[in-house]
């Protein structure tokens, strides 16, 4: 007996949270939270009666070589294992196996704060989770083979798997000893470390709007705000219909509008970043 189901899940702090849930084929995906925890049974696997047996850790670092081979054919940084994460996706893949309860809330807690648990500090961390199990067992290369084909194959999976932004990975797998299933997590993340802080000010007579990424913001005249992101999003003016060109901010970098009425820039600056106090006046670092 074959038995394979995945779930792929998404946090991002004070973002959108994504969810997808499938089997290799046919496959679905969810937009919102999803809770659900499976209890995992003999009775519903069936009997394990293995001819062979793959070695975990070999799995775990094959899983990791296809991964980053796949994200290779889409133009996508290779991913670095990190031990943090690496045990974060070790104690979830074994509390699974212990009680076989499957899920990303299984143990009572989301992803972020199993990552946040094992001081991994993050800005973005995803996670696929997937079991599998047959009868006769699987191979080294083919429980790896098959967890990756899996995860590729639906559309959340696939997602979390080629983001662009993330840069670190922890991977594990552990099987129950009742029922012989493999339970597998794959987390990504990408550390606070990685995030981008840069400043906007407004030394003009007149409050400005202008858009980074998909949200909009008001800063009012002789303010300055700090932003930190946490991947990369371009930063626009957008104010009474002048023409503003697109830029996209680095580490440290200080944005200044300048100009006035009908000619508004935003014009980068080279002299280092600038905080603001509470009445947003400008504070040199």
């Amino acid at each position: 007996m074959r038995l394979f189901r995945s779930i792929a899940k998404t946090l991002v702090p004070m973002a959108f949270v994504g969810l997808a849930l499938g089997t290799p084929s046919p496959a679905y995906a969810q937009t919102s939270e999803d809770h659900e925890v499976e209890q995992i049974s003999v009775e519903e696997v069936g009997p394990f009666r293995p001819t062979t047996r793959p070695e975990l850790s070999a799995t775990e670092a094959e899983i990791v070589e296809r991964t980053n081979a796949f994200r290779k054919q889409h133009d996508r940084d290779p991913l670095e294992s990190d031990e943090q994460l690496k045990q974060t996706a070790q104690d979830f893949a074994d509390y699974m196996a212990q009680n076989d309860r499957y899920g990303h809330s299984a143990d009572g807690r989301t992803p972020s704060e199993r990552a946040r648990a094992h001081d991994y500090h993050y800005c973005l961390v995803a996670e696929n989770i997937a079991y599998r199990f047959h009868t006769t067992g699987f191979k080294t290369e083919e429980l790896a083979r098959k967890a990756v084909e899996g995860w590729r194959e639906s559309p959340g999976h696939r997602r979390n798997m080629l983001r662009p932004h993330v840069t670190e990975t922890g991977v594990a797998v552990a099987q129950s000893e009742k029922t012989g299933v493999f339970y597998l997590v794959q987390l990504f993340g990408r550390p606070r470390s990685a995030t981008i802080p840069f400043t906007v000010s407004n030394p003009t007579d007149a409050a400005v709007q202008y858009s980074l990424g998909d949200r909009s913001y008001e800063l009012p005249p002789g303010f300055t705000r700090k932003h930190e992101m946490c991947a990369p999003a371009e930063l626009q003016l957008d104010d009474g219909g002048n023409d503003s060109t697109a830029q996209t901010p680095s580490a440290g970098q200080r944005f200044v509008v300048t100009g006035g009425d009908d000619d508004l820039a935003l014009e980068p600056q080279h002299d280092g970043p600038a905080t603001a106090n509470s009445r947003g006046e400008e504070q040199p670092q």
